[in-house]
């Protein structure tokens, strides 16, 4: 009931002032001075009040909006940025495989003699990492077994198994490869045959030396050509020791592959050489008065 007595009271005053504006405009006369002053003094708080809560309303409204265009350009950098980092991988890789195969068709310029297929390498032998390898290519590219495998560094090793769209490929790292071999330097030309090591699976050994061979530190080691599967010349490593066998009449010698085999990306197999491989042939031995004939004791290795 009090509320309902307040709502009527105010609306009499409303309804009073209403009229007594509407009588002083019909009079033309501006009179009401006195209650110009109480309202203006009731609403200006109220105004001031209104005025600043608008006031704050747009300035958190303009300040919200504000932060999500910095939040929006923000994500939109930070994807611009990550476009340009992938871009930058992207180009990095694509320069250096450029480099790598520019190196190899360079390669390809100086070695007429032999044809060439590029194939990458696709996956490595978990059990035998330094031993076997699988590249690209296979029967479909012209590859078969036996054919040489290289890079523009050197000899890499053999293909054992072929496959229509890719092929296994042996490196000269692993202990049940042979290779035909022979010292580089023109005073030498010492041959041996170069196979892994069980015992240091990086550095593969010539061996088969004789012991007051002449063979020495930082001497270059190519292929020999005997075997039937290396062409000669290519480049297997170099001489980093040199150590005698125990109670024998051999020694053998520490070589550093010519290749990085834990950098090996890219290979060029040899599918046709027209320099001559010399292929062995077996030897009859002779009988000597007193001793029948018979095979001759084989040395340690095989050529391939």
């Amino acid at each position: 009931m009090r509320f309902i007595h307040k709502k009527a009271v105010i609306l009499v005053v409303a309804v009073l002032t209403v009229f007594l504006l509407a009588g002083t405009i019909a009079h033309g006369k501006y009179q009401f001075t006195f209650m110009e002053r109480v309202v203006v003094t009731l609403l200006t708080p109220v105004e001031y009040v209104l005025a600043k809560v608008g006031y704050g309303m747009r300035q958190t409204g303009s300040f919200t909006g504000q932060i999500m265009t910095v939040y929006r350009d923000n994500q939109t950098l930070k994807a611009e940025i990550e476009d340009l980092r992938q871009s930058s991988v992207n180009v990095t890789e694509i320069l250096a495989e450029n480099a790598r195969l520019r190196t190899m068709l360079d390669y390809k310029k100086g070695a007429p003699q032999f044809d060439f297929v590029t194939a990458q390498v696709i996956a490595r032998d978990p059990g035998t990492w330094t031993s076997i390898i699988m590249i690209n290519r296979g029967a479909a590219d012209g590859i078969s077994k036996d054919m040489a495998v290289v890079t523009a560094q050197g000899l890499v090793g053999s293909v054992i198994n072929v496959y229509n769209n890719a092929a296994k490929v042996q490196l000269i790292l692993d202990p049940r490869s042979a290779v035909g071999s022979l010292v580089q330097r023109p005073e030498s030309r010492v041959a041996g045959i170069v196979e892994g090591s069980s015992a240091n699976p990086v550095s593969p050994h010539m061996i088969n030396i004789a012991r007051d061979a002449d063979i020495i530190k930082s001497d270059k080691v190519i292929t020999s050509g005997f075997g039937g599967i290396y062409p000669k010349g290519l480049l297997v490593g170099e001489v980093l020791d040199i150590v005698n066998d125990e109670g024998g009449l051999l020694k053998y010698a520490v070589l550093k592959p010519a290749v990085d085999f834990d950098r090996l990306e890219e290979v060029l197999v040899i599918v046709r050489s027209r320099e001559p491989i010399a292929v062995p042939q077996p030897v009859t031995p002779q009988a000597t008065p007193g001793q029948s004939s018979g095979q001759p004791a084989q040395p340690k290795g095989a050529a391939r």
